[in-house]
């Protein structure tokens, strides 16, 4: 009987064990803290999927981009983050944003800023296709520009994609991002008339900032803070 208490109270260290570490590695992307904004704080929603969100991130909490943005903008602004894991621009997608509740939660949070990121899971050979692409990237930018806070709206071009060897990574495909969806996504800021962040020049030849060839480390994500910033910084800061 001994033992088997003893054998229980193992496992039940290992369970919190592996549950702390996959919260810690930023794993849990159905879990979302709701950002809270003060009165007076101008706030920005950063949208997107597993990069945003911050997923492999070791201190994922405190070290996602949208967190690093947060501590760079300072106490007069609520920096919300909307990223969720593996979801696509495209309704016909596998995991189309737009079906999810965070989608509405971001809606609601009548942001003044939006930083539009969506891309990389579109490039798998199941869910992309370039005219449903553009079309529902482009009914997503309107859906934000029809709020009531009227947000100022960057679209960001996703980095690229480091595989290893000829190893296709969750079925992303970087030649479909390179040659088609940032194109894609210039077109359609041109055509709304919206600012474009290139995140993809900015990480270009810097594979040693992804932990698994997709998702920055927490120095790739400070980097990717940074950029945000200092594309936002002229409009946003007085």
């Amino acid at each position: 009987m001994k033992i088997l208490k003893k054998c229980v109270f193992f496992l039940c260290i290992l369970l919190i064990l592996a549950l702390a570490g996959t919260w810690f590695m930023g794993l849990i992307s159905s879990w979302h803290v709701s950002p809270k904004p003060e009165e007076g704080q101008m706030r920005i929603a950063c949208v997107g999927d597993s990069i945003t969100y911050g997923c492999m991130v070791p201190g994922q909490a405190w070290n996602n981009y949208p967190r690093r943005l947060q501590k760079l903008l300072g106490e007069d602004y609520c920096v919300g983050n909307f990223g969720y894991s593996s979801r696509t621009a495209s309704k016909s997608g596998d995991y189309p944003y737009t079906a999810e509740k965070l989608y509405q939660q971001s809606l609601d949070f009548q942001p003044d800023a939006v930083i539009l990121m969506l891309g990389t899971n579109d490039s798998k050979e199941w869910n992309w296709d370039p005219d449903v692409y553009r079309r529902d990237l482009t009914d997503l930018v309107n859906s934000y520009r029809g709020l009531d806070s009227t947000p100022q709206i960057w679209l960001v071009l996703p980095p690229p994609v480091f595989p290893k060897g000829d190893k296709v990574l969750y079925g992303i495909r970087g030649e479909i991002i390179d040659s088609e969806i940032c194109s894609i996504i210039r077109e359609v800021g041109e055509t709304e008339g919206l600012p474009v962040i290139d995140m993809h020049e900015r990480f270009e030849g810097r594979g040693d900032l992804f932990l698994d060839g997709v998702h920055p480390d927490a120095l790739g994500a400070k980097r990717f803070a940074g950029t945000v910033f200092d594309a936002i910084c002229n409009d946003l800061i007085p």
